[in-house]
């Protein structure tokens, strides 16, 4: 595969949203309940204790409540973009095009608030109409603002019909 074309001027179809990239955005605060949590669990198979069993969580585990599942965490963070990206003109589909460099790095437990930030990294031709988002994602605590996690996550746009 060719390295991406960064000497191409951005379409006009792309103005708006490279604008609204361009700002740090802090997404709404999301409380994850351990309802979530369970219902993750069960979307993914994943039911670790440590996820979904409060009473031993309670005794076992640090702060003694369950923690929500790093995945279902990275999987908040396109919650506030796909509201976002498909309501720009010009643009036919988003897709998602993957992750670079996810990392864990603080639990959240159940009953936790977390707010997403998000702040553009690059706007990247692929060819002829499909442009790479690239764009660095922070899950932060509420209130305390501690990170949780940290990833660069990735969006193939695509313009035109």
């Amino acid at each position: 595969m060719s390295a991406p074309n960064t000497d191409i001027t951005l379409p006009p179809e792309l103005e708006a949203l490279h604008q609204w990239a361009a700002s740090e955005r802090l997404g709404k605060p999301v409380h994850i309940a351990q309802s979530r949590i369970d219902l993750f669990a069960e979307a993914t198979g994943d039911h670790n204790w440590i996820h979904v069993d409060p009473a031993r969580a309670q005794t076992a585990l640090p702060g003694g409540q369950t923690i929500a599942h790093g995945f279902l965490l990275l999987s908040l963070t396109v919650e506030d973009d796909v509201a976002a990206l498909v309501g720009f003109p010009g643009i036919a589909r988003v897709l998602n095009y993957g992750l670079n460099k996810v990392r864990f790095l603080a639990p959240v437990p159940s009953g936790s608030e977390i707010r997403v930030r998000s702040q553009l990294r690059s706007l990247e031709c692929r060819q002829p109409g499909q442009w790479l988002l690239t764009q660095h994602k922070t899950v932060e605590l509420q209130p305390s603002g501690d990170v949780a996690l940290v990833a660069e996550q990735l969006s193939l746009i695509v313009i035109g019909a």
